[in-house]
Parts: structure tokens; sequence; C-alpha cells
């Protein structure tokens, strides 16, 4: 009897042990976000620029990795005076060639010259459907400083806000998008872009909009199709 009583409690045991055991690897991967969020940003930051027309800086943008493109919001170059645009990084300045503007999605892609230095971003490629409350950050250049960031959360999918009509197609976010920020790269701890930051909302307490990383894809496969030669 003695034996067998002590067979049950090995037999108790074992499940509280891997329940505990599953309860520390949470914590430890809860704990060890921050130093995730912070090693992507220090991948991601370098690749984000400052938008504007030689007269300062109007919102951020970013450039696409193994191109020559810099993805902005098209207010921010409707804003600019005149048609040239203008990339700021860390000082420097490049004059950049409007490629197309789409307000009806507010993306605008801009092109730089073969000199600039600054390195690109991935787009992510949907390997996994976004979802409420996955932790995303938005870099940006607001007033034209050097790159800054913003954590928070996605709060809802596109199609949550019916009102105004302009933001039924974004993705709703917690993390602040300062003025300044507009055109600059959301992105999950992977430091694959799933946005362009686009929008906030006035007493909105916190709320952030951006462009789904799809919108862009579908932008940069028409200009792609602009340059193919007939037939």
């Amino acid at each position: 009897m003695r034996v067998a009583r002590g067979r049950r409690c090995r037999g108790l045991l074992l499940p509280l042990v891997v329940l505990f055991q599953s309860l520390i690897s949470g914590c430890e991967t809860e704990t060890s976000r921050p130093d995730r969020l912070e090693l992507s940003v220090r991948q991601t930051a370098l690749s984000v620029v400052g938008v504007g027309d030689g007269r300062g800086v109007l919102g951020s943008g970013f450039r696409l990795a193994t191109s020559r493109i810099i993805v902005t919001a098209a207010h921010v170059v409707t804003a600019m005076k005149g048609s040239q645009a203008v990339v700021n990084w860390h000082g420097q300045t490049w004059a950049a060639r409007i490629l197309r503007v789409e307000e009806a999605v507010d993306l605008a892609l801009l092109e730089v010259p073969d000199d600039a230095p600054m390195p690109g971003l991935e787009l992510s490629k949907g390997e996994r459907p976004l979802a409420p409350g996955e932790p995303v950050y938005v870099l940006g250049c607001p007033f034209g400083t050097e790159p800054s960031v913003t954590a928070g959360i996605i709060s809802a999918l596109p199609g949550a806000i019916l009102k105004p009509e302009a933001l039924r197609s974004r993705i709703q976010l917690n993390a602040a998008i300062n003025p300044g920020n507009s055109g600059g790269p959301v992105l999950d701890l992977d430091g694959k872009v799933i946005g362009v930051a686009s929008a906030a909302i006035m007493g909105g307490y916190g709320l952030g909009f951006a462009v789904p990383v799809g919108d862009l894809v579908r932008l940069l496969n028409a200009e792609r199709e602009s340059h193919r030669a007939p037939g």
C-alpha cells in the first residue's frame, strides 16, 4: 500500500511540474519582449527619413529594401510647396523624384539617387494574419528630429471603424502617431512593415491609424506595371 501511494503521488506531481514549467516559460517570454523590441528598433531605425520640400520636414518616410524607393504618406507630398521633394537623413539631404501619389489610400512613392546610403526595410508578406493585441511600433521623424519610436498594440483591424469613411480601411493602433510621424513605418517585432502611419484623431486619446501593407504592395505593383514595355 505504501508503494502504491508513492506512485500515485508521483503521478500527481508530474502534471504540476509541467504546469509550473509552462508558467515560468510564459513569464520569460513576457519579460523578454522589451529586449526584443529594443533589438528590432535598433535594426530598423536607420531606414527612416524625414520628408519635406526643402523648407522643412513635413512628415516621415522609409526606404524599401533592395530599391531606391521611399514610401511616405500622400498628404505629406500634397502639402509641399512646389514639386521638389527632399529626403532628410541624419542631417544630410537628397532631392527625391516623386513617382506616384495615391490620395485615395494616402500613400506616395519617391525615388532617391543611387548615393543615398540609408538601408531599407522588408515588407511583411502576411505569413501570419494580424490580430488585435499584437505588439507593434511606429518609427518617424516628428518635427524633423532624429528617428523616434512609439509602441503599442493593434487595437482593431480594418473595418472596425465605420466613420469617417476614410478610416474604414485602416488598421487601428494605440501606439501614438505624433505630428510629423505620417508616412513612417508601422512594424511588428520581427522588424517587418505591416503598415504606414497615416492619421490620428483629435480627442481620440491616443488612437492612431495606419494604411495596411497590402495597399502599399498594390501601389508598388502598379508602379512596376507602368514601367513595363508594351507587348
